[in-house]
Parts: C-alpha cells; sequence; structure tokens
C-alpha cells in the first residue's frame, strides 16, 4: 500500500502541491490542513507577498497597482517552487493566469484546482471586503472572472469539488487523488 506520508518524508524527486482556484474556494485554509495532514510545509503566496510587502494584498495594489503585485506573485512563486524541501504552495486566485507560472507549477508540482459554485464563491467574497480586484466587480463580473480562469485551471492535474464539503474532507479527497495518482505513475 501506497503511504503518502512516507512518501512525503523523502525529500528526493518528489513535488510541491500546488492549489489554484479563484479566490475564496478555501486554498489557504485546506493548504494549512494539508500541511498538517502530510507534515510539510505550507507556502500562500499572497501571505508572503504581505508579509515582505509589510502591507496587504489590497494596499498594493491601491498604491502599487496590478502590474506590481502580478510581478512579485511570480517572483515569490517561482521562488516557493525552486525550494529543495517540498511543501503546500497556495496561489493567489489570478496567479495560475500567468504563463511563466502556470508552466512551472504544471512542470514541477501536483496542481490542484479547488472548484466550488459560484453561488458560494460569491457569499465568502462578498464577506471579506480585503478582495482587491473583487472590490470593483459586480457579481457578472465574478462570474466572468470565474469563466475566463477556468480554462487554465482546468489544466491542472487534479481537480477537486469543494461543494458541500468542509475542509477535512476536501483535504482527506486530495490526499486520496494524490495517492492514486503517485500509485498510476508506478505502473
Amino acid at each position: 500500500m501506497f503511504n503518502i506520508k512516507l512518501f512525503y518524508s523523502y525529500r528526493g524527486n518528489v513535488m510541491h502541491i500546488v492549489l489554484v482556484g479563484m479566490m475564496g474556494v478555501g486554498k489557504s485554509s485546506i493548504g494549512r490542513s494539508l500541511s498538517d495532514s502530510l507534515e510539510i510545509p505550507f507556502n500562500d503566496i499572497d501571505q508572503m507577498i504581505e508579509k515582505s510587502e509589510s502591507r496587504t494584498i489590497t494596499r498594493i495594489f491601491k498604491e502599487s497597482g496590478e502590474e506590481y503585485f502580478r510581478d512579485r506573485e511570480e517572483k515569490f512563486t517561482l521562488l516557493a517552487l525552486q525550494q529543495e524541501i517540498k511543501s503546500i504552495i497556495s496561489l493567489g486566485g489570478g496567479a495560475f493566469m500567468n504563463k511563466m507560472i502556470r508552466e512551472s507549477v504544471l512542470d514541477q508540482s501536483i496542481s490542484i484546482w479547488l472548484k466550488l459554485d459560484i453561488k458560494t464563491i460569491r457569499k465568502r467574497i462578498e464577506k471579506n471586503k480585503k478582495r482587491p480586484l473583487v472590490i470593483q466587480n459586480t457579481q457578472v463580473g465574478i462570474e466572468k472572472m470565474l469563466e475566463t480562469r477556468s480554462i487554465y485551471y482546468s489544466m491542472s492535474k487534479i481537480h477537486i469539488s469543494c461543494d458541500g464539503k468542509d475542509i477535512k474532507d476536501c483535504t482527506t479527497e486530495i490526499i486520496d487523488k494524490i495517492t492514486e495518482v503517485k500509485l498510476n505513475e508506478k505502473n
């Protein structure tokens, strides 16, 4: 039987696990849960940028612009992927649109698209006013954003629907899917 915890305890050819998906799907919460379950580090790219900049993502967008933020996002994502000790990496909602990030993630990690129905995403986004691009987006804008981004998210190796599931259920399903992928690679 394949033991994923044992698998991740060997630091050799193991790949990072990268979570992609729309803002509000739970990438950070599920990422922390996966990190605890697999006992490997967790890197939230947005939090890394905020710490480095000593300001929130919303302030970065407001004061320096989206292009500046996207440059930082690319830099921090590529740095995280280059780390020898493998980790769980949570990307911001728009990061996977960046060709360099997307190609690096697809080549160097196990990419996982966390999916959630649009109603739940909207509710979560409306609760959190710290979402920079959403502040200026209407309900239709959020749906269009999801439609556009889904084209890229769908390139991920694993797709997980989080509809009606809690963090623990999603974490368990992700571990099961990674185990399945790794077993299939061995055969």
